[in-house]
Parts: structure tokens; C-alpha cells; sequence
């Protein structure tokens, strides 16, 4: 193999680390995005039964005797860890493909120096296909990612109206599009701007 050759094989090599290098970077990204959602679990967790336990030694005790404040806050974090779990899964599934895509992409790299070394069309061909496998990896994860965010101002759209309003209303996890009613009583707590 002539130096000619050599360049022309690293070359081949090299041009998957583009697609890992940006897959890291997404990668990173997700995984940041995924410890922040752990974290707010945990919190909302402990404030449960921070506040479950300033009331009384036993559970049923304490939700007798706690006064509205607390139970508005824990039907809040009652109706929003569900969603949160949700929200925490399926940037978990989207970080798996990224990281399937980019060991993909590290066997591209591997099959396009053997069809390099052995002039291989064959294996070349192969090469070809892995490395759009691995594309196409990528682009399921940025599917999972788009819906993760698409649901993400579900929990703080709750938390707002649903303390704006006193625990009068319960507006929905699910259907971001549907406008939650306001009550002429609670107009006086809410923020001049439409919620929405």
C-alpha cells in the first residue's frame, strides 16, 4: 500500500467521526436534560413527604389534619410525577439510540478501512449501509427527543395554573392544546396575560 492509498483509506476512515463528534455533543445534551429531570423528581419527592410527615406520624393522620395549602401542593406533585417519569423515559430511550448510533457509526469506520485495505466493493457496499443505519438511528432518537419536548411545558403549565387558581382548577397533562376555564373567583389570583 503506497502512501497515496494510506491517505485515501484514513480519509474514508475519518468521515464517520464527524457524525459521532455531533452525536456526543446530542448526546450530552440528553444526558444533562436527563439528570435535570432526575433531580426534580428526587426534590418533588422529599417535598412529599417533607410535607407528609410535618403533620402527624401516620400517613392517614396526616392527610386528615393538613391544611389546603399542603394538599393543593400535594396533588400538584401527585398529578406532575407521573408525567416527570414519563418525560425522564423517553429522554432515556432517546440517549440509548444516540448512543447505539455512535458504536454504529465506530463499526462503519472499521468496515470502511477493511474494504479499503482489501478493495472490496462488497464490504464497501456493507460500510455504506451501517453507516446510514446509523443515520437513520439518529434520526429516531431526534423523533423521541421532538415529543419528549413537545411535552415538556406540560408539567409547569399544571403547576402554574393550578396554583394560580388556588387548586380550583386541574388542567390537564396531556392535551396542551385545550384551554383550561377560568372561574370569575379565581380571575383575581391569575396573571393578566391568557395562559395558554
Amino acid at each position: 500500500m503506497d502512501m497515496t492509498d494510506l491517505i485515501r483509506t484514513i480519509s474514508l476512515i475519518v468521515a464517520p467521526v464527524v457524525m459521532i463528534s455531533c452525536c456526543i455533543l446530542f448526546l450530552n445534551g440528553q444526558l444533562q436534560r436527563y439528570d435535570g429531570i432526575s433531580v426534580r423528581m428526587r426534590a418533588m419527592t422529599q417535598e412529599r413527604f417533607d410535607l407528609l410527615r410535618t403533620t402527624e406520624n401516620t400517613l392517614e393522620e396526616a392527610i386528615g389534619t393538613m391544611d389546603e395549602f399542603c394538599k393543593i401542593r400535594i396533588d400538584e406533585i401527585d398529578a406532575q410525577l407521573p408525567h416527570l417519569l414519563r418525560r425522564h423515559k423517553l429522554i432515556h430511550d432517546a440517549a440509548l439510540l444516540i448512543g447505539i448510533a455512535i458504536m454504529i457509526f465506530v463499526i462503519s469506520m472499521f468496515l470502511l478501512a477493511m474494504a479499503a485495505m482489501q478493495h472490496s466493493d462488497s464490504i464497501a457496499t456493507v460500510a455504506f449501509m451501517t453507516f446510514l443505519g446509523g443515520v437513520g438511528i439518529v434520526w429516531c432518537g431526534g423523533v423521541v427527543i421532538l415529543y419528549e419536548l413537545n411535552k415538556s411545558h406540560l408539567s409547569i403549565r399544571y403547576e402554574v395554573i393550578h396554583s394560580l387558581s388556588l387548586g380550583e382548577k386541574t388542567p390537564s397533562l396531556t392535551l396542551s392544546r385545550v384551554r383550561v376555564p377560568q372561574t370569575k373567583a379565581s380571575k383575581k389570583y391569575t396573571i393578566s396575560h391568557k395562559i395558554s
